[in-house]
């Protein structure tokens, strides 16, 4: 089987790329801001270095057998690249997707009447292709404890959520979170009002703090940060009283 590119919108709508479009050549930066060192050759890089956003391009032509077929076949083009979605790869070894939007199109004509070459260009704000599957680790403590998270596959750091799950009987007025492998950042949450039986989701991309899914973020004790995991195996440092642990998170791959 010939492998294809397809799209999936926010509504879960898969489009699926004619045989004859495929990625072209990828690129991406980091961040740069060069200062000229004084008196001296070369420079300082005083940018964080993170990679930015970039370019997604796939080419290829749309043919038909009579100019209505092709119009057809154009619009349907046309309406997918403008909803934008995961873009996936057939035959990928790693079920991978990255997010695309915003395209731009060349459209020339073909070799013949019922052929047009089409190049889109589509931003990809998260440069990172993410795993479809969102890996989780769950533990259940008794108390003070370590998890271990592996994110050694990943080329990248990665964000998390963190679920805790007040399933053991007892209340968890106080928890702290410390990622020793990510510089020793921490987070914690004080709540008398924190349960036997609720249920706490720190989603540390999106920057969200939910108890019961209410918004609970401004029990957050600053100053505060929101926790990541370094592409290695991380030991997630937990402070706080017995419950059910889950920590979930998508692989980065470039």
């Amino acid at each position: 089987m010939i492998p294809t590119l397809s799209l999936t919108d926010s509504n879960d709508n898969i489009y699926t790329f004619p045989e004859a479009f495929w990625l072209s050549d990828e690129s991406v930066s980091a961040s740069q801001n060069i200062v000229n060192r004084t008196y001296a050759s070369g420079g300082k890089n005083v940018a964080d270095g993170y990679l930015q956003a970039r370019p997604i391009v796939i080419d290829g032509a749309l043919r038909a057998d009579t100019l209505s077929e092709l119009e057809t076949l154009r619009r349907a083009f046309i309406k997918a690249c403008l909803k934008g979605g995961k873009l996936e790869i057939s035959d990928d070894p790693v079920s991978r997707y990255i997010q695309v939007e915003a395209p731009q199109f060349v459209i020339t004509k073909g070799d013949y009447r019922n052929e047009i070459a089409v190049t889109v260009t589509f931003i990809a704000e998260d440069p990172f292709w993410r795993s479809t599957s969102l890996f989780t680790v769950e533990q259940t403590v008794t108390g003070d404890d370590t998890i271990d998270v592996d994110n050694s596959d990943s080329d990248f750091i990665v964000s998390m959520i963190i679920e805790v799950e007040n399933d053991q009987s007892v209340d968890n007025p106080g928890i702290k979170f410390t990622n020793p492998d990510d510089g020793g950042m921490s987070l914690t949450y004080n709540d008398s009002k924190f349960l036997d039986g609720d249920l706490l989701i720190i989603n540390n991309e999106e920057g969200t703090v939910k108890k019961n899914n209410n918004n609970m973020i401004n029990n957050l004790v600053v100053p505060a940060r929101f926790l990541r995991l370094q592409p290695i195996s991380n030991g997630l440092e937990y402070e706080g009283a017995a419950a059910t642990i889950r920590v979930k998170f998508r692989k980065a791959y470039l």
